[in-house]
């Protein structure tokens, strides 16, 4: 399967909202089945029950640095060429 191309201004959004997710749990001291929801899917929107992330292995001569995101139970899975600084 081919991965979806998203801009780095769309995996920033999705950064942004799982840290305020991560932030409500700790500050509100959530235990599981009341942790908030993860966001959507960027392509169908569905709601995500789990989201994978990776860094892509690098490959030789290519000279850029790109995060891959896996999205369940829908199965769309992403590509972002991103600025490492964005996310520190």
């Amino acid at each position: 399967m081919n991965r979806i191309e998203l801009s780095s201004g769309q995996v920033a959004s999705v950064w942004r909202a799982l840290e305020c997710r991560e932030r409500d749990i700790v500050e509100q001291v959530l235990q599981q089945p009341d942790y908030p929801p993860l966001p959507p899917c960027p392509e169908c929107g569905a709601a995500a029950e789990q989201m994978e992330s990776m860094m892509e292995p690098p490959r030789f001569g290519v000279h850029e640095q790109a995060i891959l995101i896996n999205v369940k139970p829908c199965w769309h899975k992403f590509r972002a060429v991103v600025d490492i600084d964005q996310f520190t």
